[in-house]
């Protein structure tokens, strides 16, 4: 299993999304990281974010001989969105990823200096093609949240549902003109 859940053990509705997760898509117990974190969801800086997930996430890893295991790492509900620095922010997520990128305050549009990754885009197995600005080991981060833990347990449901299943309509994938922000559009008929 390359996953880890991270659950905030401050909040029951977290350390409940998180075993649920675990339970839906059979992650063993001993990707579950339990951290602890006080404040609110909206922001943090990025030492409380160092102090509270990345540090613990690490020491696990290595305590549990996972470090050339894991390549996703699922925060649960009620940690923060935001890292912010100096003005400047960044998403939690796209922190752990990448690490915090400065100076894109100026300039919200465009991806910041050092953003570019191999991987995205590249239909490649991540391992083969990790961003080369990730410190350390990259991971590929995602958070599961919402207002209330019925529905973040819903968007649980919807992924588990959804597996190995393709769409009953026609799809066109359309790339667009914008060099900057190369988007691609799916469209179901």
């Amino acid at each position: 299993m390359n996953v880890v859940v991270i659950v905030n053990q401050n909040s029951t509705n977290s350390v409940q999304l998180g075993n649920y997760y675990c339970e839906q898509r059979g992650v063993p117990p001993q990707n579950l990281l339990r951290t602890s974190w006080t404040g609110g969801n909206v922001q943090w800086t990025t030492t409380e974010l160092t102090n509270a997930i990345l540090n613990p996430f690490v020491a696990m890893l290595s305590a549990r001989q996972l470090t050339n295991q894991i390549e996703h790492v699922v925060l649960s509900m009620d940690f923060p969105y935001r890292v912010t620095e100096a003005g400047d922010a960044n998403g939690t997520t796209a922190a752990l990823f990448y690490g915090f990128k400065t100076n894109i305050s100026n300039n919200p549009c465009s991806l910041p200096g050092g953003s570019f990754n191999a991987y995205a885009g590249s239909e490649g197995v991540f391992r083969s093609t990790p961003p080369i600005t990730a410190p350390g080991s990259p991971f590929l981060v995602t958070m599961i949240t919402s207002s209330n833990l019925a529905l973040a347990k819903m968007i649980v449901d919807q992924g588990v549902a959804s597996d190995a299943t393709f769409p009953a309509q026609t799809v066109y994938l359309a790339k667009g003109d914008d060099r900057i922000r190369k988007h691609a559009v799916l469209e179901l008929r």
